[in-house]
């Protein structure tokens, strides 16, 4: 018995030493639980503090219990003023905001939301941010608190709004190169016709004097318009790439603007513009003015602007002129036209723009005109602005600055420009020219002049004559693609011989590092084929009165 009671006492302190250490353990366990418990929520602290979204804890109510740095940050606020003292409902950036409704919807009737809002916390920037609200129920328990996590997504908000507008404007481009296209077809394919049409009509043997006339003069005006076409379309691709190259130097302006003023009076009539008064205006106490920029280019300025007047205007006055400020250079033209609407003043300088493309049938032109103005003023750092009113006119007026180099002032002067009537009888000019049509088509231009003419038909036969006939020449016409020795070694063999030449380039090269090898070889001036007469008679003036 004694045995029995002692092997019951054995068991019974093992059972409680068990028990002992059942509960250590579980001790432990609670511990260790709770440890991580604490390990966990310190994790989720530093995450929640460090994570870059505005982050609020809500309780049942609405009342902030909580929120992270991100949050203070975003809406300029601190702890102390909102957590357990503020309802988010009353939180003055959410007021009047749809988040505002959404977050008054989650705590009233337990709905979530993911939204995105703008907000104007700035008041000159308005920020998008994506916003979500979450029911969080509480375990073991019916209570149930609320989070509201904010992030701003404006950045991509501004991209999405780039790139829809990058959508329209390139839609629009595609829209305005289509309508540019069906002009350029229009444009190129009616010129076409007339020379094609009214060449055939030419070889009519019994067509009278003065048909023959007319047809001719339609198609020399029809070659006009096609080249004025090509040469619009290749200046814009010029400025477009960043090709187009200026050479500035210095030269009266004066000159520059009485030729104009002589080609379209003469135009005027031809046109049938004579209703029109077209007037030459300039300051009356500056009788000569050097400027120094491209004159090339400042002349393709004006005369694209007197064309768009010319073609604008049936009855009026059209109006050229220029004053100076200090040292700028200010060129207007204004005349009495359709005028244009102020939606469209910005508009018009850009590329395949026009009024409507209906008033290309109504006056023809590509829209290119007035983007290669803006264009060229661009590269000559100037300014072009534009006055007008529909139904009234137009005025244009463009700023090159720093382009003054002379002013001479002379009283009761009178700049009334004279046409021209050359006659240089006593004048001996050498062509060279490997082409006989070429050189024809130069001998009937220079007929009037009475000039005696020369005719190489190559380099060194032109570098020939001018060694063995020393003086004899007083200038000289160098085409530049020619057999043999061509138009740039030719004029460097000429001016060692004799640098006192003028030589003038006449050539198909359109290009501007063509001038400029011609330039660089040492020819004083260039014409571009086709060659227009009264610029040939002009350019020759020049070298010998």
């Amino acid at each position: 018995m004694e045995q029995k009671d002692i092997t019951k006492q054995v068991l019974l302190d093992e059972n409680k030493q068990l028990k002992a250490t059942i509960a250590a353990l579980q001790l432990q366990l609670h511990q260790q639980f709770q440890q991580s418990e604490k390990d966990i929520e310190h994790r989720l602290a530093v995450t929640i503090s460090n994570i870059p979204l505005a982050i609020l804890n809500l309780d049942r109510f609405g009342y902030i219990t909580a929120a992270n740095p991100a949050f203070l940050k975003t809406f300029d606020t601190t702890a102390a003023d909102i957590i357990n003292k503020l309802n988010v409902k009353d939180f003055e950036p959410f007021q009047g905001t749809e988040l505002s409704g959404k977050i008054a919807e989650m705590i009233d009737e337990k709905i979530p939301f993911d939204i995105e809002s703008p907000f104007l916390l700035d008041k000159d920037k308005e920020l998008f941010f994506k916003c979500r609200g979450t029911l969080v129920s509480s375990r073991g328990s019916d209570s149930h608190s609320f989070i509201l996590i904010i992030g701003d997504v404006s950045k991509r908000k501004m991209k999405e709004y780039e790139l829809i507008k990058a959508l329209e404007k390139a839609e629009e481009s595609d829209k305005l190169k289509t309508a540019f296209l069906t002009s350029m077809s229009h444009e190129i394919r009616t010129p076409m016709n007339h020379i094609i049409g009214f060449v055939d009509f030419l070889r009519d043997p019994e067509l009278t004097h003065e048909e023959r006339e007319e047809y001719s003069q339609i198609v020399f005006d029809s070659g006009q318009v096609l080249l004025r076409l090509i040469d619009d379309i290749i200046d814009i691709a010029k400025i477009e790439s960043g090709q187009m190259q200026l050479h500035k130097t210095n030269f009266k302006l004066n000159e520059l603007m009485n030729q104009l003023f002589v080609s379209y009076q003469q135009l005027k009539s031809k046109h049938g513009k004579n209703d029109i008064s077209f007037v030459l205006n300039e300051p009356d106490a500056i009788y000569s003015l050097t400027v120094n920029t491209d004159s090339v280019r400042l002349q393709q300025i004006i005369i694209n602007l007197l064309e768009n007047a010319f073609k604008f205007t049936d009855e009026g006055r059209i109006e050229l002129g220029y004053e100076i400020d200090r040292q700028d250079l200010l060129i207007y033209v204004k005349d009495t036209g359709m005028g244009i609407e102020a939606s469209m003043h910005d508009l018009i300088f850009k590329r395949f723009r026009q009024l409507d493309y209906s008033s290309t049938k109504k006056y023809g032109g590509t829209g290119l005109g007035l983007s290669i103005i803006k264009g060229l003023i661009d590269l000559l750092e100037g300014s072009i602005s534009l006055e007008s009113t529909l139904g009234e006119g137009s005025v244009f007026r463009f700023r090159l600055p720093s382009v003054v180099v002379m002013v001479e002032q002379q009283k009761a002067a009178s700049n009334v420009p004279i046409p021209r009537h050359y006659d240089w009888s006593n004048k001996t000019f050498l062509i060279v020219e490997d082409e006989r049509t070429n050189y024809n088509l130069l001998m009937i231009m220079l007929r009037p002049s009475k000039a005696k003419l020369v005719w190489a038909k190559d380099g060194q036969e032109a570098i020939d004559y001018v060694k063995q006939n020393p003086g004899a020449i007083d200038l000289i016409l160098m085409d530049i693609r020619l057999p043999n020795v061509n138009g740039y070694e030719a004029t460097i063999a000429i001016k060692r011989i004799d640098k006192s030449i003028p030589v003038i380039t006449q050539t198909a090269y359109a290009m501007d590092v063509e001038v400029q090898k011609a330039i660089e070889a040492g020819c004083d001036a260039y014409i571009t084929k086709p060659i227009d007469r009264g610029q040939l008679l002009e350019t020759i003036f020049r070298f010998v009165g």
